[in-house]
């Protein structure tokens, strides 16, 4: 299954939520009312026959209050998470990492998360840290792979190895790829109201213990006892929609994290060491809410095998290799130290938990695009490992830095254009500092543009954390920048797109499914299409050939190569932005389109690199490095 069924297939499990939802919801209204009927018996309170009462109004009251009360619980934990990530990591009273920390393990933390993006192809996810919890855990969070929050409890930071902690990452990572999660957070609401209940039945509880022993009060207790029952028989159903929908998906991001690491031995470091140890349970009174999207149980609760959101660690580790569950017995037995799990591991059994035993395909032998968003294999984390080692110490620390990272954006638009730095530099008269600016860009532009993604990759993420105005006039800075030639390239038009997506105002809001057909999108895919023709160097005859051949297909036939006149870089920009809510697996054919083109002359340059990678990650797909060290 490639990224594009996962994000199809999670979209159509949204709708299985919603199931699951209803049929909770008419199971706690059936025993609202049954309860209900219980204390009028017992309380020799007036009430109609037993037979008659589904069909009495009052039964339709006590209903709709039921209903009403689970939705407004629903609803108010989804204002509450309306920030996605960043919401449920500040729920949770998790600290930010930045960039400039000096722990040595958050450095570690940052260092293998920017690498596996980088690889990846997507923006590096903001960081926290549990600073309260020991034990070993880890999730994401986002409503899209552009908008991303990792969280991490201080015992992850302190007891894993990198090899380990790079194995919990790459998990955590393929939860990103797998559309995860969306659907995680939703659960998280859907859940708050079905507990809804239980909560009011817990608020008349503590009511009850100032009434008096009369007959009323005990009324209210008896009350309050039953909705409490009947909040934990919404316990009981939440538990159950969040193992359907999550144990199978703990193994496939296993399975991914192995593949993306070629280095099972870190992720099974990572599971013997809660096998063995103090586990992966939190003290967080949220750990209920986020059961279901960490790296390993948060609680400890009866009947495991009916509703446990994850596999047994024995399951995960057999998945892993037939023999670690053995070495996991034996170390634990012997109560030894952890050894290096950099050694050597013993093979993957051929499709164990849809694991492939196959090496990394050749950069010269590639798949298809579409088969490689949402997948990171050995030699894209090499090569990720490989652009962080080029970068200069000094301009590694400047991109770490929000005053920095502003300041290499201009740059890197300075040093791409032919006008002279002096005269770009007009269009930001107020700026305090155009001597580091001038001197950043000549850094920059002597690095080539092999790095110029990799320094965007670090630099966006950085400046995430900035308030809004601020952010809001670094946005300005860039588009008077890119104006002051009158003419704007498409490495501008990249490096501007990329940080509207990560820092303008619609950044943290979910995007929602709009487009099920290509004609409804028929005229951005010309536009964008005729970009890419032109871009290839085509003319004439040859570009009209080139463009139909590609777009065959995609786009109705009397849909003809746009003049170069009519593409530009604001019209571009709006077809990629109205691109990006198509349907997930309608995405996957246009990326192969536009490699086609770029390979049209069986090479692919460097501008034609970034600017596939960008449109990818603007339709929100990561896509690795592509053809790397191919690049002309």
């Amino acid at each position: 299954m490639d990224f594009f069924q996962h994000q199809e297939r999670a979209r159509r499990k949204t709708g299985l939520l919603v199931l699951y939802f209803i049929l909770a919801v008419v199971a706690v209204v059936l025993c609202v009312n049954l309860a209900l009927l219980l204390l009028f018996v017992w309380t020799d309170m007036e009430a109609p026959p037993a037979q008659q009462w589904f069909s009495h109004p009052i039964t339709l009251w006590i209903s709709l209050f039921t209903l009403v009360v689970m939705v407004c619980g629903c609803l108010a934990k989804t204002w509450q998470l309306r920030r996605g990530g960043e919401g449920l990591a500040t729920m949770l009273g998790a600290r930010r990492i930045t960039p400039d920390t000096r722990h040595s393990d958050e450095k570690r933390l940052i260092n293998v998360v920017e690498e596996m993006s980088i690889a990846s192809g997507i923006p590096a996810p903001q960081l926290y840290v549990m600073d309260q919890e020991s034990a070993i855990n880890a999730f994401v969070a986002g409503f899209r792979p552009s908008e991303t929050v990792l969280v991490v409890t201080s015992g992850t930071l302190k007891r894993l190895s990198r090899d380990e902690l790079q194995g919990v990452i790459a998990h955590e990572f393929s939860h990103i790829f797998n559309a995860d999660m969306r659907l995680n957070l939703r659960l998280i609401a859907v859940l708050a109201g079905i507990l809804a209940i239980g909560k009011i039945g817990e608020f008349f509880l503590r009511g009850s213990r100032h009434s008096s022993s009369s007959r009323k009060g005990n009324s209210l207790l008896l009350v309050a006892l039953a909705l409490v029952v009947i909040g934990y028989l919404g316990l009981f159903f939440g538990r159950l929609i969040k193992a359907a929908i999550s144990r199978q998906r703990e193994l496939l991001a296993d399975a991914s994290a192995v593949q993306f690491t070629r280095n099972p031995a870190g992720l099974a470091g990572a599971l013997i060491k809660i096998r063995n140890g103090d586990g992966s349970h939190l003290k967080s009174v949220h750990a209920e809410d986020m059961s279901h999207m960490c790296f390993g149980e948060t609680l400890r609760f009866r009947f495991r095998r009916l509703l446990a959101t994850h596999p047994p660690l024995d399951e995960r580790l057999g998945a892993l290799g037939e023999d670690w569950v053995a070495r996991a017995r034996v170390r634990a037995r012997a109560d030894a130290p952890q050894p290096d799990t950099t050694s050597a591991s013993p093979p993957l059994p051929e499709g164990a938990a849809g694991f492939s035993a196959e090496t990394a395909t050749p950069a010269a032998d590639a798949p298809r695009p579409s088969a490689q968003v949402g997948r990171v294999d050995e030699a894209n984390v090499g090569y990720a490992r490989t652009l962080l080692d080029a970068l200069p110490a000094d301009i590694n620390r400047t991109l770490h830095d929000p005053a920095g990272a502003e300041l290499a954006l201009y740059a890197l638009v300075i040093s791409s254009s032919d006008s002279e730095p002096d005269e770009l530099l007009k269009s930001l008269p107020n700026h305090p500092k155009k001597a580091a600016l001038t001197d950043l860009s000549r850094q920059l532009g002597k690095l080539g543009s092999r790095l110029r993604l990799p320094v965007i990759d670090l630099a966006l993420p950085t400046l995430k954390s900035l308030p809004t105005p601020q952010r809001r006039a670094i946005l300005a800075n860039l588009a008077a920048l890119t104006r002051a030639d009158e003419k704007t390239t498409l490495f501008e038009w990249a490096l501007t797109g990329l940080a509207h997506q990560q820092l303008g105002d619609r950044a943290q809001r979910n995007r929602h499914t709009r487009f099920h057909r290509y004609g409804t999108v028929a005229g951005e895919l010309q536009v964008l299409f005729s970009v890419l023709t032109w871009g290839s160097g085509a003319r004439d005859q040859a570009a009209n050939e080139l463009f139909r051949r590609s777009t065959h297909g995609l786009i109705p036939e009397n849909r003809t190569l746009l003049p170069l006149t009519h593409c530009s870089s604001k019209r571009l920009g709006e077809a990629v932005d109205k691109l990006a809510d198509l349907s997930p697996l309608l995405k996957g054919p246009v990326l192969d389109a536009m490699a086609d083109l770029a390979m049209a002359d069986g090479k692919i340059q460097v501008t034609e690199a970034e600017l596939l990678r960008t449109v990818a990650s603007l339709m929100e797909c990561p896509l690795p490095p592509l053809f790397a060290g191919t690049y002309q």
